[in-house]
């Protein structure tokens, strides 16, 4: 019992270190615009990098917040109808649960690293203007879905009702 408390302890630590780096690129995002903005309408000279490298940021911040957020315990539930359940019918709930999301998120896992690795080998970029190469952000999606599978047993078996 106690290695599976290390465990859980680590994976928890992880997220935290990730979650709090990662929050940190909301004002990367926030610079790179007012750049954006300040070189359009003051300067009246826009730039083609901006709004690519922003999606690919808030890509790579949607992808550990999630697990930020799940390690928090503050994703919504529907509690008005899970805690009018019986002891015995929260137990059963939670193991639907936990069986769902580790079909979905294994899915995730196993088409993003399909997605990931064919863009890597086909040096994949954006298409436009700036072209932006997108394997990096891809290679990040399977990394992300198996920390976030890690930490969504570790809340859903943790979680006593």
């Amino acid at each position: 019992m106690s290695k599976m408390k290390t465990i859980f302890n680590a994976v928890d630590a992880i997220s935290e270190k990730i979650g709090r780096a990662i929050s940190f690129v909301i004002f990367l995002i926030m610079t790179i615009t007012t750049v954006e903005v300040v070189a359009r309408y003051v300067f009246n000279y826009p730039t083609i990098w901006v709004w690519p490298i922003n999606r690919q940021l808030f890509g790579v911040f949607i992808l550990f917040a999630g697990i930020y957020t799940m390690s928090k315990g503050d994703h919504i539930r529907i509690e008005i109808l899970y805690d009018h359940l019986s002891s015995r019918m929260k137990l059963i709930a939670r193991s639907i649960a936990l069986a769902s999301f580790i079909v979905f998120v294994g899915a995730l896992i196993w088409q993003g690293s399909w997605m990931a690795w064919s863009s890597l080998t086909v040096g994949e970029t954006a298409s436009g203007a700036f072209r932006i190469p997108l394997y990096p952000l891809k290679l990040l999606i399977p990394i992300a879905a198996f920390l976030f599978l890690l930490e969504g047993i570790v809340v859903l078996s943790r979680r006593k009702n």
